[in-house]
């Protein structure tokens, strides 16, 4: 995540950002034209049976003055309802803008509950063909597991104020998603042509990227996929490389300080759909350099087939030879560089007690 948050830095004021805001009823009389601001994401929905009075009143406002627009309900599973109650109740108030919107789940409820969060996500997608992505707070999102949702390919909008004095303060570390789509980090915020505070969000993109994630399938907005035959790599294949993207859409550039890596994850039909040491950055075919059989890094899948150390100065009891894990740490001046895991640490080796899977 180190690579992405100095992206994320960078960012800030420059080309690859969208600034933005998200109101609901209580900003009612809102002039959103008079905003320099470039989308508006709008309260819609909440559980199931209401409606946001404002909400059409905004979207078509902000269309019509060339804004990007979004929508989002408000999960209430505290009230026993079911994630494809609420999902068809959100759909079936959205047809109008369908495609043409970001569509979120405003996660804020019983956010322990990761399960009803993907049945939501799921039942969306099924229903419009676009995928949703998920609100909530960076408490919620380092603390509990949302693999799944992530596997589902689902992003993350966060919200993280920090001090909350209305400016930008240091963004937010996640834990599970390779990068997060929107940052929410200020409710203190002011934009003129409005007198109150506001949630103040940035979009980490363009205008076309946000077209992506409101309408994958539109043809002049997506770029054209590679056939199957044209993704080269697989999941574990150790690569190099001069520079990543910070998107499988292959926008943007990530510097890194290491140069080699393992492919944990592949996106078919995505211009970079390689991505490296589970957040590192994505890498699309031109820009893999190389694919090396012999090295090991962080990813790599591996067999011990000679004793290792408890510790990696090898000050410890011996580690066990015969274990297939994975290497989740490597310290190049150590005794025993690579640290093996399974489900738990297992113990460091030296280079040549690993076998390559």
């Amino acid at each position: 995540m180190i690579s992405f948050l100095s992206c994320l830095y960078n960012m800030i004021g420059g080309e690859n950002m969208l600034k933005g805001i998200d109101i609901s009823r209580y900003q009612a009389g809102i002039n959103i034209s008079a905003l320099d601001i470039d989308f508006v994401i709008v309260k819609a929905t909440e559980g199931v049976g209401y409606t946001d009075p404002n909400y059409i009143e905004y979207l078509d406002s902000a269309m019509a003055d060339g804004k990007k627009i979004g929508l989002y309900h408000y999960a209430r599973p505290d009230l026993g309802n079911t994630p494809e109650d609420e999902a068809t109740w959100f759909v079936s108030k959205s047809q109008k803008y369908i495609k043409k919107a970001i569509l979120v789940l405003d996660w804020e409820v019983n956010t322990s509950n990761t399960t009803w969060a993907y049945n939501f996500l799921k039942t969306v997608y099924e229903k419009t063909g676009v995928r949703p992505i998920i609100y909530m707070s960076a408490y919620p999102a380092n603390t509990y597991d949302w693999t799944r949702t992530v596997n589902g390919n689902f992003g993350l909008w966060i919200a993280s104020y920090g001090a909350n004095t209305g400016a930008p303060g240091t963004p937010p570390t996640n834990k599970y998603w390779p990068f997060y789509i929107l940052w929410q980090y200020t409710s203190k915020g002011y934009v003129n042509g409005y007198s109150k505070n506001l949630d103040l969000d940035y979009f980490y993109g363009t205008r076309e990227t946000w077209d992506k994630y409101a309408n994958p399938n539109k043809e002049e907005a997506t770029p054209e996929p590679p056939s199957k035959e044209d993704t080269k790599y697989e999941v574990g294949d150790v690569v190099s490389f001069n520079y990543l993207y910070k998107n499988s859409y292959a926008e943007g550039k990530v510097s890194s300080l290491i140069h080699s890596g393992t492919i944990t994850r592949i996106i078919e039909g995505r211009p970079a759909p390689y991505l490296i040491n589970r957040g590192t950055g994505w890498l699309s075919n031109d820009l893999i350099l190389s694919s090396i059989t012999d090295e090991i890094t962080i990813g790599t899948k591996v067999k011990t087939i000679k004793q290792g150390n408890g510790s990696s100065d090898g000050t410890s009891n011996k580690a066990k030879i015969g274990i297939t894990g994975t290497v989740t740490r490597i310290l190049p001046q150590a005794q025993y560089p690579y640290l093996i895991s399974t489900t738990v640490p297992m113990g460091w080796y030296k280079k040549d007690a690993l076998e390559k899977l």
